[in-house]
């Protein structure tokens, strides 16, 4: 039983987890942070407080398996004297609380609060005036009603003069069970404070399976709403939990939570962050004292792991953004001995459960004010900080530009696999009991310790962080809740931060002189407005706008500063202040002083009421009749080393005029398995579902590109389309091309010709020898079961008699997409070819027969990467195409550059005639392998041999300390560029990427306008099919862009398009309007005429 118990909490619990990382900052020594905290100690501040944790044979990490999480840390004013004091919790040790005298000096005042938690597990503590009597009341939440641990959450009340006492039960707030923390809101906009009650549950048998069990309700581990009644003039809690839509089961493991306007429709909502399996819940407030989770509706994934969390505005949008925090390492050493994401066969059984995608990285949700957050996380490279606990967005140095503080460590890390390996190992069943105590102790103590270093991202301004931890007097510990506030009033934001079994940390901001302007403001409660709690804050200067909400509780187990805090840089002026309370009255502020806490007395100047918007335009987005159905296929279970799916590759369309009627026909192709489409156009602009029997006989095969081609040369437009998918075997008939004669009418039979049996890429039609018939380029992507390796592809000449000649059948690469243009201005269209794996390759053609390769010579040589799409334009009007590709993007967990390369080794390395596609990349700086030591032993079960220990495994850093006798001239792959790109069309072509918000996934297509005044660069994109390993991030919410000016696109514009779907295709259809074709989803039009 025993060693059941220790295997849940390690293996079942932590073992796909990606762990903590770095003994010490990889940060040069001579690195100085624009931000510095200086550690006061508690002989400078008399604050001797120490959450110490002694681990017991009744109470452990084994008999609750959050023992080692640590406790929380609140900071408001409680006396009402200008000064923001301290409540501390302890899991072991009485809470404490601390008079703020001024100057980092606090006087312990516990004894007078006469706030006895001696015997209570407190952990999470929130501050908030309860009652409206202008006084912070104290709310504790307690873990109780189990095992050993008794007690009930408890609510303080502000008696003033540092009094408080103790009424939970008197208003029926006593909760006992598995408490982690509060948040006090007006959730109906009546004028008191509403309490939820985030708990967690531990690993039993009911915290287990299908999402169906989230209406199941469960005593000691369900979230809890409770409805102030004070309104009726009685302060009273009523549990309103179930008729307000909150779940209340066994499955969420809460540790995160922040209350806060995610969609600024004027009423509060909640976001909480759940462990393990549980994904996170974003209640949205319908505004009837109900919610509704809509956390699949608004987010593409989440953390795996979430632990605390903040909400707040990141980038100077006006709009909340959300940042979850997990477990993964920041070190190399680490990561690689460190359990990981979950396995493609998990990941797809959590799936069929009703999970969303979780991913075991830190979440940057940004907030797209269309209704739905982007995660950026990767991008932004904020997604990989250890074992981390509280976040908190500030900013720490007053320049404009919120920061991110993270507290980081856990006492006992049970999630090596070395160590998990050990233990199961260990036999329990031949030991007594006694024995198997003492060897449980021993197990205990031997499992990994490691001080970790808090983290500071700072914010260098267009979504870009840098860390910082020891240049920023950031030390290495166990640190779990923390918050902030201006202790000592200086200007700047200090932290307080909880640790275990070491003292409470005081950190002050040393920013000395003030190099940036503040605005301080203490919002002071009013009979108009009795609480100020929720009140939306946005300042004004210049041409600058920023944003904050007053909430108390963020981070993790924690409540920070009450006041409002802006940094305005270099602004000296404020034009004015608007405040928002959730009652619905609106104030207004002139004169603003700046470099102070300026008092304002909370007041209404006019009335507004919350209203419920439609952010989407969807006037301008309209269902088409196609939706693409997408055959399930799972391209890991064959090869579980490939980066990415290759079988779910459509759909393609085709506009063109099939039945000579004047008007352009669409044809739209299928997966596999799926009848392809054909509408044909009437004159009003509208389309007709027309039955082709030779094209929907054919849904054995999926549709991977189509073409418009008089093939046989009778004046007509016939219908190439090329066949494709990973989940055929090479050579089997399904990826055989297939030819549609047209007889003039629109009639098709399909062609007996010999064509090309691949997985296809692209297809790119042009008169390239100017004899006036269509000539043909078929580029193929990738060789099924061989992922990496290339297939051969063809440059075909029509000889004018029904016939084409094979000019070139080569290697070009892994194709996806090609284009012809005249690059060199010499009448002759060359060819522009993009693929996986790959540089943007330029076929120059010579003679209308002969193509020579010059992507070196033009420049392009460094360009490999996983391309999607290629268009050609003359984008700076100098007459001669440019080239505009669409790449991965930067939203990804792998990075790539000429300097640090990714590489992919194509062998069979344990000669099984099977290929090992083995990818390293560089990870903080160290060149790591991707895949696990896990996955490459699955693939190559002779690395179990040479790799006994993850630690052995984790010191690879080269091909050739994984494998012995490498050949000479092993087959090597790169990528050095995930951005997509322009590449200016010169002497040689002159690389300039694409704004920050066309990087946040992948660009798939994109379509140019050149009707309007100025050209318009419209794309789409988004890729699910990544590796579990890897990850997805589809942020991409398809753009607009427009203003180039010759080094950028000055202006960019979200298409009011579905957040998250897979769009493959934007292309023209009739009456100003574009066809957007989505993977597995149904097809939009979209009004051309968007701004």
């Amino acid at each position: 039983m025993k060693k059941h118990l220790l295997l849940q909490i390690t293996k079942n619990t932590f073992l796909l987890t990606a762990l903590f990382a770095v003994l010490q900052s990889c940060e040069s020594p001579k690195e100085v942070s624009p931000v510095y905290f200086n550690s006061i100690t508690a002989e400078q501040s008399g604050v001797d407080f120490e959450n110490t944790l002694t681990p017991s044979a009744d109470l452990n990490i084994i008999e609750y398996l959050y023992f080692y999480n640590g406790a929380g840390v609140a900071i408001g004013d409680l006396n009402n004297d200008g000064l923001e004091d301290l409540f501390v919790t302890g899991n072991q040790v009485q809470d404490r609380v601390y008079e703020n005298l001024g100057g980092l000096k606090f006087k312990d005042q516990t004894a007078t609060a006469d706030i006895n938690t001696q015997n209570s597990w407190s952990n999470g503590v929130t501050l908030a005036d309860v009652n409206n009597d202008g006084l912070l009341d104290v709310y504790v939440s307690v873990v109780g009603n189990y095992k050993t641990l008794k007690g009930h959450n408890k609510l303080f009340l502000n008696q003033g003069d540092f009094k408080f006492k103790e009424i939970s039960n008197e208003v029926h707030i006593d909760f006992s069970g598995f408490g982690t923390q509060a948040s006090f809101f007006d959730y109906d906009n009546d004028g008191d404070l509403d309490l939820y009650l985030l708990n967690h549950t531990v690993h039993t048998p009911r915290s287990y399976g299908k999402t169906e069990k989230r209406v199941e309700k469960d005593a000691l581990s369900g979230d809890l709403l409770f409805e102030n009644t004070l309104e009726t003039g009685v302060l009273n809690f009523v549990n309103v939990t179930q008729a307000a839509g909150i779940y209340n089961s066994p499955l969420g493991y809460g540790l995160g939570l922040a209350t806060a306007d995610l969609n600024k429709d004027g009423f509060i909502d909640i976001y909480v962050g759940n462990d393990f399996h549980e994904n996170d819940y974003i209640y949205l407030n319908n505004g009837d004292k109900t919610f509704r989770e809509a956390s699949a509706e608004v987010t593409s994934h989440s953390s795996r792991f979430t632990m605390g969390l903040d909400a707040a505005d990141l980038n100077n949008d006006a709009l909340i953004d959300v940042f979850t925090l997990d477990m993964m390492p920041d070190q190399a050493a680490i990561l690689l001995k460190s359990g990981g994401e979950d396995s493609d066969k998990v990941a797809q059984i959590k799936e069929g459960f009703g999970f969303q995608p979780q991913y075991s990285r830190n979440n940057f949700q940004l907030n797209n004010g269309e209704g739905a957050f982007q995660e950026i996380a990767l991008l932004t490279e904020t997604y990989a900080t250890d074992w981390s606990w509280s976040a908190l967005i500030e900013d720490f140095d007053n320049d404009g530009l919120s920061d991110i503080f993270i507290s980081n460590g856990i006492y006992r890390r049970p999630n090596d696999l070395d160590y998990i390996n050990y233990l199961s190992n260990v036999n329990f069943s031949q030991y007594n009991q006694d024995q198997q105590d003492l060897l449980e102790k021993k197990l205990i103590d031997e499992m990994p310790q490691l001080e970790i270093a808090n983290v500071l991202l700072y914010n260098e301004g267009g979504l870009k962080f840098k860390k910082y931890t020891e240049a920023a007097g950031l030390k290495n510990n166990y640190s779990n809740g923390a918050a902030y506030a201006d202790l000592d009033l200086d200007g700047d934001i200090d932290l307080v931060v909880n640790n275990i079994n070491s003292p409470l940390e005081i950190l002050e901001n040393t920013q000395d002189p003030i190099t940036h302007n503040f605005v301080g403001l203490q919002l002071v409660p009013t009979q108009d407005i009795p609480n100020t709690s929720g009140a939306k804050v946005t300042l004004f200067a210049g041409q600058q706008v920023w944003y904050k909400e007053l909430s108390a509780t963020r981070g993790y187990a924690s409540a920070s500063s009450q006041n409002i805090h802006f940094g305005i840089g270099k602004n000296t002026a404020v034009d004015s202040i608007a405040i928002i309370y959730p009652i619905g009255g609106k104030q207004t502020i002139k004169n603003v002083s700046i470099n102070t806490y300026q008092e304002i007395s909370a007041l209404i100047n006019s009335r507004i009421a919350p209203t419920k918007t439609d952010k989407n335009n969807t006037g301008a987005v309209v269902d088409f009749p196609f939706t693409h159905l997408e055959n399930k296929y799972y391209d890991y279970e064959r090869e579980p080393l490939m980066l990415e799916k290759l079988s779910t590759e459509g759909p393609c369309y085709v506009f063109e005029d099939f039945n000579g009627d004047g008007l352009k026909d669409l044809y739209i192709g299928g997966a596999k398995y799926q009848e392809s489409a054909f509408y044909t156009q009437n004159k009003s602009g509208d389309f007709t579902a027309e039955i082709k029997k030779v094209i929907t006989e054919d849904a054995l095969y999926e549709d991977v590109d189509a073409a418009a081609i008089d093939f046989d040369n009778d004046g007509d437009l016939d219908l190439y389309v090329m066949s494709g998918g990973n989940d055929s075997p090479e050579g089997d008939i399904q990826l055989v091309d297939r030819l549609y004669i047209n007889d003039g009418k629109g009639n098709f039979t399909r062609s007996k010709a010999n064509l090309p049996m691949a997985n296809g890429g692209s297809i790119a039609v042009a008169d390239f020898d100017n004899d006036g018939f269509s000539d043909l380029f078929l580029g193929f992507r990738s060789v099924p079961g061989a992922y990496g390796i290339s297939p051969s592809s063809v440059i075909l000449r029509n000889t004018q008699k029904g016939n084409f000649e094979l000019l070139a059948r080569k290697d070009y690469g892994m194709i996806t997409d090609s284009a012809w243009g005249d690059l060199n201005q010499d009448g002759l269209l060359d060819l522009v070819l993009v693929g996986d794996w790959m540089p943007i390759t330029v076929l120059i053609n010579k003679d209308g027969r002969n193509f020579e390769n010059q992507t070196k010579a033009l420049g392009l040589a460094n360009t490999q990467g996983l391309w999607n799409t290629v268009l050609l334009e003359d984008l700076n009007g100098d007459n001669k195409p440019d080239i505009i590709a669409g790449n991965a993007g930067l939203n990804m967990k792998i990075k790539a550059s000429e300097k640090n390369p990714i590489e992919i080794y194509l062998e069979d390395f344990d000669r099984n005639e099977q290929l090992d596609p083995t990818i390293f990349h560089t990870f903080e700086g160290e060149h790591i392998p991707f895949a696990s030591k896990d996955m490459l032993s699955k693939q190559m079960p002779m690395l179990k041999k040479k790799f006994t220990s993850y630690t052995s495994f984790s010191k690879v850093r080269e091909i050739g300390q994984l494998f012995d006798n490498l050949p000479a001239d092993l087959e090597t792959k790169y990528l050095k560029e995930l951005r997509s790109m322009v590449y200016l069309n010169n002497t040689t072509f002159q690389g300039i990427p694409l704004p920050i918000e066309a990087q946040m996934s992948s660009i798939e297509d994109f379509y140019i306008d050149k009707q309007s005044a100025n050209l318009k660069l419209y794309y789409v994109g988004n890729y699910k099919g990544f590796v579990t390993e890897l990850g997805n991030s589809p942020a991409n919410t398809g753009g607009i862009l427009s203003g180039f000016n010759g080094n950028t696109f000055t202006k960019n514009n979200t298409l009011p398009l579905p957040p998250f779907m897979e769009a493959r295709t934007i292309g023209p259809l009739n009456n100003n309007k574009l066809l957007v074709l989505f993977n597995n989803d149904t097809a939009k039009t979209i009004d051309l005429n968007l701004k």
